[in-house]
């Protein structure tokens, strides 16, 4: 078995769950907006796609060849929205399942909010990929697949970033003002007794 196929076993026991698509079935329009809003690279190949909020790709987890991507919710920080593989490996032993994100180490926080799988599982997945990673032959910072394996793999790359990127940025803005007022008309309801 080819480590491709080895990561889709893997992969396979979350595709379909909670907007978990792997590919070839990443939505084109979810690995549009990934690509754009967390700078993946053209060559990267996206392995898989959580999203978890109900938009395009405002927010969720990207698991790549290379590295993992991920775009947290405006209240989340984190100091990093990329790990390659190499990293993640030096990692793990950092990493912690909380309430509602997954710690990755040195301030690197996924936020799992708006889905249904827990963070704990998020951590097994990412723990069953390390192994496979660390388990392959050759230096690399990503998987190492084979020539045949890539031909199988479809990249759906944007041709306006830009623009989604703009749209993306415009819609987090709106969810703050929403979120802003929705908390000042919280506190003038209280005031005023109703």
């Amino acid at each position: 078995m080819n480590m491709l196929d080895e990561i889709i076993k893997i992969l396979t026991y979350y595709h379909g769950e909670n907007n978990f698509n792997m590919n070839p079935l990443v939505p084109r329009e979810i690995e549009h907006y990934a690509r754009a809003v967390l700078d993946i690279p053209d060559d990267e190949y996206v392995l898989a796609a959580m999203r978890t909020s109900f938009t395009q790709f405002h927010r969720g987890l990207i698991i790549g060849r290379d590295a993992l991507y991920w775009k947290n919710d405006h209240k989340i920080e984190t100091t990093v929205n990329k790990l390659t593989w190499k990293e993640l490996s030096d990692r793990k032993s950092q990493f912690r399942p909380r309430r509602r994100i997954v710690e990755l180490g040195d301030g690197a926080v996924f936020d799992n909010i708006g889905s249904h799988n827990k963070p704990s599982t998020i951590v097994n997945l990412l723990d069953l990929l390390i192994d496979k990673y660390e388990s392959q032959e050759g230096e690399s910072d990503g998987f190492i697949f084979d020539e045949e394996s890539l031909t199988d793999m479809i990249r759906a790359i944007p041709e306006n970033k830009e623009a989604i990127k703009a749209e993306s940025a415009a819609s987090s803005a709106d969810a703050e003002t929403v979120s802003f007022m929705s908390i000042i008309s919280s506190l003038l309801k209280k005031l005023v007794g109703k």
